[in-house]
């Protein structure tokens, strides 16, 4: 069973927005809020998490 995902948002003071994920490994995360960040508007900075470079699982299956 795949462990919970959760995405926390924060709003600042100066207006400007934080998404904090949690649960995610590799790319799934961008895929995952990309509707979010278009919804807020212009994109400034990204601050990426170690898990963001794990490699996410693939399955290899070979025939002989």
């Amino acid at each position: 069973m795949a462990g919970f995902k959760t995405v926390k948002v924060l709003i600042n003071e100066d207006g400007t927005v934080e998404f904090d994920q949690i649960g995610y490994k590799g790319k799934e995360c961008q895929n995952d809020i990309q509707d979010l960040i278009n919804a807020i508007g212009e994109e400034k900075k990204v601050t990426r998490k170690p898990e963001y470079y794990k490699d996410e699982k693939v399955q290899l299956k070979q025939r002989f």
